[in-house]
């Protein structure tokens, strides 16, 4: 991984300055930004349903909370994996098309740079995910959230 897997980095690059950019850094930055987009969609999508389970029923267990937060985000982690995976590889579709037109090597494909930092992307979403999950289910569960919001009116 170069960090030269997007035309925008070889543009910077040639920059008529005395800027020395860190390549794989911006990469790395660049993933983590887009993980963290998915990783905050899952969490509020977690914290609302258990949010109208509570407002449904106000002396639901918090066991049962917690079972039901990771019901949901069992779920929401399944559809978000695919449309992350989905997302990052819609965007290279036509570079696909190229290489299935020119009967390039799968393993070849996969092994190229931008494809690479693609795949990365959508794991490092999927692992944002994984953790996610448990934690907004417990932070949810376990921090008493009236009693902050009255401290923080005061």
């Amino acid at each position: 991984m170069t960090g030269f897997s997007a035309n925008e980095a070889t543009m910077l690059f040639h920059l008529p300055h005395d800027i020395v950019f860190d390549f794989k850094g911006l990469l790395f930055a660049g993933i983590i930004i887009g993980a963290l987009g998915a990783t905050m969609d899952v969490a509020i999508s977690i914290a609302s349903a258990l949010t109208e389970l509570q407002a449904e029923n106000p002396k639901i267990e918090r066991k049962k909370l917690i079972a039901s937060g990771f019901n949901v985000g069992r779920d929401v982690m399944g559809t978000m994996i695919n449309t992350l995976v989905l997302a990052y590889v819609g965007g290279k579709i036509t570079v696909i098309l190229l290489f299935v037109g020119f009967q390039i090597n799968f393993y070849h494909i996969i092994s190229l740079d931008f494809m690479a930092a693609e795949f990365l992307r959508a794991a490092a979403g999927s692992i944002g995910l994984l953790f996610a999950i448990p934690l907004t289910i417990i932070a949810y569960c376990y921090i008493p959230w009236e009693r902050m919001a009255k401290l923080v009116r005061k």
